[in-house]
Formats: C-alpha cells, structure tokens, sequence
C-alpha cells in the first residue's frame, strides 16, 4: 500500500500526515477523485491520509516510463463533463486532443485497425478484416447497434 503526501496538490499544505503520523481523514484510493479530495480536505483544515492500493497515483489515468517510452495504461478516455475533473483540473494547460474512435491492435506481426463503422464508415473493410473478435460477434454488434438506434 502506497502513503500519498498530498501537500504537493494541496498548494502549500503545512501539515500532511505520513507514515505514523496522525491524520483526521482517511481517503481511500489516490486516483482523480482521491486526490482532489485530499486537496479539499487540506484547504479546509484538515489532516488527510490517503492511502492507495498500487504502486503509484493516479487511478485509471497513469503513465509510466520505460526505457525512453512513455506507456499510457488503464482508462485513456477524458469526458471533459466530469465534474471533478472540470473543479481541480486545468482542462486549457492539458491540452486535451480528440481522437477518431476506435483501436489500433497488433496482432500476427502487423497493425489491425478496429474501428465503430457507424461513426467513420471508411473503417469498415479494416474492421471487419481484423482478427479482433469473429465475424459473427461484429454482425452481432451492427444488429445491436440497430436495435439500440430506434
């Protein structure tokens, strides 16, 4: 279990409990919501610990460093709507890029794209080639997607 300081986002907290220190609040979890919540806490007065299950923060959007690479893992999707995003994030100095729907795979040495066809019908030659899924399972998904439609 990792001990998060949250003094660095609480901008200038002047105490944080740590390892054997005393805190008021218990926050489960040092993802977006966890953090931000540790941050609060800190404005407000209070000594917050939060306390994270992995080996480092930031929940479902974390990156790491690996031999020159940056590696981007869990969720890689921003609803920039997200209320707790909108109060504790600068969305302007993230500089947050729309991307076109779908995937990249590598599969049998090569590059597959899977893409939704209802949203870029261009992609649907490569997605239905892809062996991502069976040909049955992507018919499946256009009937659904039809009856959903209605």
């Amino acid at each position: 279990m990792t001990t998060v300081n949250v003094a660095s986002v609480a901008h200038g907290a002047a105490e944080v409990a740590g390892p054997g220190g005393e805190a008021d609040v218990a926050v489960v979890g040092a993802g977006l919501a966890g953090l931000n919540c540790g941050r609060e806490l800190v404005a407000r007065g209070l000594v917050p610990v939060v306390l994270e299950a992995s080996d480092g923060v930031g929940g479902r959007v974390r990156s790491d460093r690996l031999d020159g690479f940056v590696l981007d893992r869990g969720f890689q999707v921003y609803l920039t709507a997200y209320p707790e995003g909108r109060r504790a994030l600068d969305l302007a100095a993230l500089d947050l890029r729309r991307f076109r729907p779908g995937a990249m795979t590598w599969h049998g040495g090569r590059r597959w794209t899977v893409s939704d066809p209802f949203r870029r019908p261009q992609d649907l030659p490569a997605t239905l080639g892809a062996p991502v899924g069976s040909l049955a399972d992507k018919a499946r998904l256009g009937l659904l997607h039809q009856r959903i439609a209605r």
